[in-house]
């Protein structure tokens, strides 16, 4: 086994141990660290696979941002003195089978890429940059402005009790 087999592994592990500790959680806090662990995981795996653009994302959008979201709505979340927000799951044995005909399905239909076949060439990051910070800049800013507003209207609304 090669040292880029055992990184794809490691990282394969490290989702697969993340998102059963995200689904099995009791305790919110518990199940934010294991989305962390997922999405870490996540990035290891862009990462292992040659697209250090993509892992980059990956660490600043959703662990850097997502997670971050999900602690603040953790904190301002009503509950009792002293206690702790407490997830209630009730895991449904037809959703498991629905995952999991879903997973064969995907697992059948993927193609599989020819060992005598490299992969397509990556777009740079010079390239992504260029689209971003040139003609997209506005879409970019956009949608910045418009998260931020999102934000602001979750605030205003956990302030007042979500009375209307």
């Amino acid at each position: 086994m090669s040292a880029h087999d055992l990184a794809v592994a490691s990282a394969a592990a490290l989702v697969l141990a993340g998102a059963a500790g995200t689904a099995l959680a009791r305790s919110a806090t518990r199940l934010v660290l294991s989305l962390g662990a997922f999405l870490l995981g996540v990035a290891l795996c862009f990462l292992a696979l040659g697209s250090p653009l993509l892992a980059a994302a990956q660490v600043f959008v959703y662990i850097g941002g997502v997670l971050v979201l999900v602690l603040f709505a953790l904190m301002v979340v009503g509950r009792g003195d002293g206690e702790s927000p407490r997830v209630e799951s009730r895991h449904d044995p037809g959703a498991a089978l629905v995952a999991l005909g879903l997973f064969v399905v995907l697992a059948i239909v993927t193609p599989k890429r020819p060992s005598g076949i490299a992969p397509p060439e990556m777009v740079s990051p010079l390239a992504v940059a260029d689209v971003l910070l040139g003609s997209g800049i506005v879409a970019f800013e956009l949608a910045g402005v418009l998260l931020l507003a999102a934000l602001l209207a979750v605030l205003v609304i956990v302030k007042s009790g979500g009375e209307r």
